[in-house]
């Protein structure tokens, strides 16, 4: 072997190993919301509903839950489908959801 191929194949073990200590992400609402929701959620970009703030979610919580959840898996408006928490199951996504209801801490 080739010093070069040496370095090269150790270096590529060396990367591997290196993420095999990393946790899987977590998978609560926070977490979720945070690695999916937070860049339009925060911001109202889109017309989204910022989280913590009842008055704008009103009007998708009159819908019902079941309507609400709909949107969320499918997409509504810019929002993609899962709001691009493509591997997030339905109760995850609900649980995204009822973190962005809760009021923010002050």
């Amino acid at each position: 072997m080739t010093q070069c191929f040496k370095l090269i194949l150790i270096t590529t073990a060396l990367l591997l190993l290196a993420g095999c200590n990393q946790e899987p992400p977590k998978n609560d609402g926070e977490s979720i919301y945070y690695r999916s929701c937070f860049s339009c959620h925060e911001r109202g970009h889109g017309g989204a509903p910022l989280r913590g703030n009842l008055e704008q979610w009103q009007t998708r919580l009159d819908k019902g839950e079941a309507a609400l959840m709909k949107s969320m898996i499918e997409g509504y408006k810019t929002m993609p489908p899962k709001g691009g928490c493509f591997d997030c199951t339905e109760k995850e996504l609900k649980m995204a959801l009822d973190f962005m209801l809760q009021p923010k801490s002050q």
